[in-house]
């Protein structure tokens, strides 16, 4: 079955079909009358509940260009719409509210009568200052649960779980994405995990690849399909320049954010750290990269594509 086409207000964007023509379920959801259900990503089109996949994504304006659109469909097909903030995304909840009562004029009323959650992540995965897997899974189980007693014909949601890597091992992280995808698979849910590419090496892209149904990227308003057994791909979609590469998933986090102008009692907060470990990691990634100023971090961050006007 091709997937509807659900146009993207505002940009053109090449239809790929990548999820359902590749693994049969969609196939098997018509078989045994499941309704299948409109992501509202021209590229992606429709999925059957359970669907648990991952989007690479470059730039703030891709992010949103990919999360609007997810959850207007969601709201209009009378589901239950979760988003999940997470620092990563370099967007605050109430920017989040904003840009999305901009497609969604009645917002506040849908928020009001909770159609709709907008959370921060540590609302949902801390306890305390440490991840705590159990209850965060404890947690979509109560909501789903709580979705379907109100009348929703299902939940939705999206979230961007990189930031977890720096708070939980490879292998609790792998170990996490599993029992979430097993619950989702019992569930009325459908589930789009965003990681940014900037943050992103090339073996973080097909751990992720690995643990999701199906993993594509965006940039710039073109799709394309991560293919697991390609890391070469993987790694023409990753950050190539070699001094990014030296550094970890944290310090290009904490570049990124000197480079946008924040200061670090502002990084600290965003990332949920001390003012002593942002300063610990600044001078190790200047140290690394040979930078000994604040300017020349920000010109290194631009010339390496870690920023970009766009966000």
């Amino acid at each position: 079955m091709a997937a509807r086409q659900a146009r993207v207000p505002g940009r053109e964007c090449r239809s790929l079909h990548l999820y359902p023509a590749d693994n049969g379920m969609n196939r098997a959801s018509m078989e045994s009358g499941q309704k299948l259900r409109d992501t509202g990503l021209e590229a992606v089109g429709e999925v059957p509940w359970g669907t648990h996949f991952s989007i690479f994504y470059e730039t703030k304006k891709d992010l949103l260009e990919i999360v609007v659109p997810f959850f207007k469909a969601g709201l209009q097909a009378n589901e239950f719409c979760l988003w999940i903030v997470a620092n990563s995304e370099l967007l605050t909840v109430n920017e989040a509210k904003a840009i999305l009562h901009e497609a969604v004029p009645d917002l506040d009323r849908l928020l009001k009568n909770g159609n709709i959650e907008i959370v921060p992540y540590y609302k949902w995965f801390l306890t305390g200052r440490a991840v705590d897997v159990r209850k965060a899974i404890a947690r979509f189980r109560q909501k789903v649960s709580w979705a379907a007693n109100r009348g929703f014909s299902g939940t939705r949601l999206t979230g961007s779980p990189a930031w977890m890597r720096n708070n939980l091992r490879a292998r609790s992280f792998r170990e996490f994405e599993q029992k979430f995808d097993g619950q989702l698979t019992r569930e009325q849910m459908i589930a789009a995990c965003t990681f940014p590419l900037r943050l992103s090496g090339a073996e973080d892209i097909l751990n992720v690849a690995r643990t999701h149904q199906f993993a594509v990227t965006v940039r710039k308003g073109a799709w394309k399909r991560v293919e697991i057994a390609d890391i070469q791909s993987a790694k023409r979609e990753a950050i190539t320049h070699p001094k990014l590469e030296q550094l970890t998933f944290r310090q290009r986090e904490i570049l990124q954010l000197v480079a946008k102008g924040q200061n670090t009692k502002q990084i600290a907060d965003m990332l949920g750290i001390s003012v002593k470990t942002v300063e610990a990691h600044r001078l190790q990634l200047m140290r690394r990269l040979k930078i000994d100023n604040i300017p020349g971090l920000v010109r290194f961050a631009i010339r390496t594509g870690l920023v970009s006007p766009e966000d």
